[in-house]
């Protein structure tokens, strides 16, 4: 006779071959003002060398630590080349460099995500836990910019938006899971015993935890901006031979 742990699985996989794509949601909310929520963010430039010639790469990494609060921000502005399109670079006599190409932005593209019977619209996010590093790199600045023999000062400007909430798109075999280890919490059947119950659910929900290990993107309504906030970097001096 089969166990029930083995019932179990057998009608999860059938269950999970069948279902389509249903979407949970969970919702947190991040109480306080974009200056407060900013507060000991600090913005870090950096690049490998201090030298180059002028055929060299010339790779440029932004590192974001972030203060005493958990921030809300679009995956776009901390983990992709957007979030150097405001580099400033000046060289010795202070004159603006002009880039002879715009650095490559992508765009937050916007999904609807249901919430309460209805469309929510949101761009993809990421939660910087506070006391924690964000790096975001650019491959090569001389893609971007025609730096002659000279040396060159280099600043980073962000308008960086903070959002109040979030969605997270709950992953269907996860609700499914739920829903199996909710069916086996109610079954009374006295040849089932407690210990087969403990087992399967204890089995399922290792099974939900890989999963939610594996699916972490959150969603930012659109309409739960809570403000910009402008940052600026430190300063880094480059010198073309």
């Amino acid at each position: 006779m089969k166990t029930f742990k083995s019932l179990t699985l057998l009608y999860l996989f059938l269950i999970f071959s069948m279902v389509g794509c249903i979407t949970g949601l969970q919702t947190q909310s991040m109480p306080t003002d974009v200056t407060t929520a900013t507060s000991g963010v600090i913005f870090s430039l950096s690049t490998p060398k201090e030298v180059y010639v002028s055929k060299d790469t010339i790779p440029l990494e932004l590192s974001i630590q972030s203060g005493k609060f958990d921030l809300l921000v679009p995956f776009v502005n901390v983990a992709t080349s957007r979030a150097f399109a405001q580099l400033r670079i000046t060289d010795t006599d202070g004159n603006i460099v002009e880039p002879k190409r715009s650095i490559l932005v992508p765009s937050s593209a916007e999904v609807f995500i249901e919430k309460n019977g209805k469309s929510v619209q949101c761009i993809q996010g990421l939660e910087l836990k506070a006391a924690t590093t964000q790096v975001a790199p650019l491959e090569d600045l001389q893609r971007y910019y025609q730096l002659e023999k000279g040396d060159y000062t280099i600043t980073l400007t962000i308008a960086l938006p903070v959002y109040r909430d979030f969605l997270k798109k709950k992953h269907p075999e996860v609700m499914e899971l739920e829903a199996e280890i909710k069916r086996i919490e109610k079954v009374t059947d006295a040849h089932v015993s407690a210990a087969d119950k403990r087992s399967a659910v204890n089995d399922l929900q290792q099974q939900i935890d890989r999963l939610e290990q594996r699916h972490k993107d959150i969603y930012l309504p659109v309409k739960s901006l809570l403000g910009k906030a402008i940052l600026t970097s430190n300063s880094i001096t480059l010198t073309i031979e």
